[in-house]
C-alpha cells in the first residue's frame, strides 16, 4: 500500500494551513531539508500460529528534525489467516510533522482487505489529515472507499453494516441507528418486494444449510432427521397455525405501520402500548424463554425457511438465518456470515398469545430479532433489532427459495 501518503497528506494540510495563515507555515519546506533524514527501520516482527490460523505483523517507523521543521511516522502491516483459507489484512501509516512557527500537522491512512475461501473479497481504504496553524486556525479533511467482489456477482452488505453479537457477530462494531434510540419506519409491502429482488438476484449461499455443509461446523444446530434440503422449505400459514395453536386469524407485525415508535412510546393499531424500553424488554424476555427451553434437536421440528438479513437501504446481503420451530414455540436455528465464513447456533420462543417470535444469535440477550410468526411466513418480513432496552433498528428478513437443482 501506499506509504507516502500519510506525508503528502500531512504536507497538503500544512501548505493549507500556511495559505490561510499567512506566514504561518512560511518556509516550511526549507524545514524539511535542513534536518537530516532518520528513515524508516523495522520495529518488530510478531505473529503465531495455531488450530484457528495464523496471525503475523511488522512495525516500522523513523523521522527527521530540523531546526525549521521535523516528522516522525511510522506504519504496520497486520495479517490474519483462518484454517479454512479466509485472510484479514489490515496494513496502516501515520505521521506527524511541525512547522517553522509553531504548526502542526497529522496525518494517516488505513486499508482492510478481507478475502473469503470462496474467494469473496471485501476492501477499504480510508484517509484523513488535520492541521493546526500557529495562530490556531484548523483544516481537515477524511476520504475513503469501499469495494466488494467475488464469484456468482456476490457483493457484500457488510459494507455500511454495523451489527454486535458474539461469535457470529463479534467482528462488528456497533449498530449503528443514525442518531435514533428507537425507530421504525413505513415500508409498502411493494417497496420491500423490491428491495427483495435485488437481494434474491445478488444472492450467492445456495451451498448453506445442507449435509456437507452442517458437517463443516461443529456445534450448529442441526436435526438428525431432515432430508437434504428440508432446511429450506416453509410452511405457508394454513399449515403453521394449526400446528402452534394459533386461533386462525393472523396478527400482522408490520412495523411503521401497524407497529409504531415514535419517541420513546410505542403505538399498536393506532393504540398505545407502553414505551419503547418495556416494548423491547418484552421481546428480550421471550427470546430469553427460548434459550432456557430444554427443546432437544431430534424433536418434532418444522423449518421455517431461509433469510437473508438487510438492513437499510440495502440489496445485498451475505448475513443469514435458517429459523426451525416446534409446537411448544420453541426457536431454534443457525446465524451464518458469509464474509467470515462463520456459523452460529440461534435460540428463540413465539407467544402463542401475541403470535410475536423473538431470537437471539448466540446466548447472549444484548440483541434481539423480533418479527411476527405470520409475516415469517410470507416472502419478505419486517422485523426488528433490540440492542437491550436501548436503541431499537428495523431491518428486512428475505425469504431465499431454494433453487430447483438444489445447488
Amino acid at each position: 500500500m501506499n506509504r507516502i501518503l500519510p506525508f503528502a497528506l500531512v504536507g497538503a494540510c500544512l501548505c493549507v494551513c500556511g495559505h490561510a495563515e499567512g506566514r504561518g507555515f512560511g518556509g516550511f519546506a526549507g524545514g524539511f531539508r535542513a534536518g537530516g533524514y532518520g528513515g524508516f527501520r523495522a520495529g518488530g516482527v510478531e505473529g503465531y500460529r495455531g488450530d484457528f490460523g495464523s496471525y503475523s505483523a511488522s512495525r516500522s517507523f523513523g523521522g527527521y528534525d530540523g531546526w525549521r521543521g521535523g516528522a516522525v511516522g511510522g506504519s504496520y502491516d497486520r495479517t490474519w489467516t483462518g484454517n479454512r483459507g479466509g485472510s484479514v489484512n489490515v496494513e496502516g501509516a501515520g505521521g506527524v510533522a511541525r512547522g517553522p512557527f509553531g504548526g502542526v500537522a497529522a496525518g494517516g491512512t488505513r486499508d482492510v482487505t478481507a478475502t473469503g475461501p470462496g474467494g469473496r473479497t471485501y476492501s477499504a481504504d480510508r484517509s484523513g489529515g488535520v492541521a493546526v496553524g500557529p495562530y490556531g486556525r484548523a483544516v481537515g479533511g477524511t476520504a475513503g472507499r469501499e469495494s466488494f467482489a467475488g464469484p456468482r456477482g456476490w457483493e457484500s452488505a457488510y459494507g455500511g453494516t454495523r451489527f454486535a453479537t458474539d461469535a457470529g457477530l463479534a467482528h462488528y462494531g456497533s449498530f449503528g441507528v443514525g442518531g435514533v434510540a428507537h425507530s421504525t419506519a413505513y415500508w409498502s409491502g411493494a417497496s420491500m418486494a423490491t428491495r427483495a429482488s435485488y437481494v434474491r438476484g445478488g444472492f450467492g449461499y445456495y451451498n448453506c444449510f445442507r449435509p456437507g455443509w452442517y458437517g463443516r461446523y461443529p456445534g450448529c444446530w442441526v436435526v438428525p432427521g431432515w432430508v437434504p434440503g428440508f432446511a429450506w422449505t416453509y410452511p405457508t400459514w394454513t399449515t403453521f397455525y394449526p400446528y402452534l395453536g394459533f386461533v386462525a386469524t393472523p396478527y400482522t407485525y408490520d412495523y411503521g405501520s401497524d407497529v409504531v415508535f415514535q419517541q420513546n412510546n410505542v403505538y399498536i393499531g393506532g393504540q398505545p402500548a407502553g414505551t419503547t424500553t418495556e416494548y423491547a424488554q418484552k421481546a428480550i424476555t421471550l427470546a430469553d424463554a427460548g434459550v432456557q427451553a430444554n427443546a432437544a434437536p431430534d424433536g418434532d421440528w418444522k423449518p421455517l425457511g431461509v433469510f437473508a438479513l438487510v438492513q437499510g437501504e440495502e440489496t445485498k446481503s451475505n448475513n443469514l438465518f435458517q429459523l426451525a420451530v416446534n409446537k411448544e414455540g420453541v426457536i431454534r436455528g443457525n446465524y451464518y456470515e458469509g464474509l467470515t465464513d462463520t456459523t452460529t447456533p440461534v435460540y428463540g420462543s413465539i407467544d402463542k398469545a401475541t403470535q410475536k417470535a423473538a431470537w437471539t444469535i448466540g446466548k447472549k440477550a444484548d440483541r434481539v430479532f423480533e418479527a411476527g410468526a405470520y409475516n415469517l411466513t410470507q416472502a419478505e418480513a419486517p422485523c426488528l433489532l433490540h440492542l437491550g432496552t436501548e436503541k431499537t433498528e428495523q431491518l428486512l428478513l428475505v425469504r431465499m427459495d431454494a433453487p430447483a437443482d438444489g445447488k
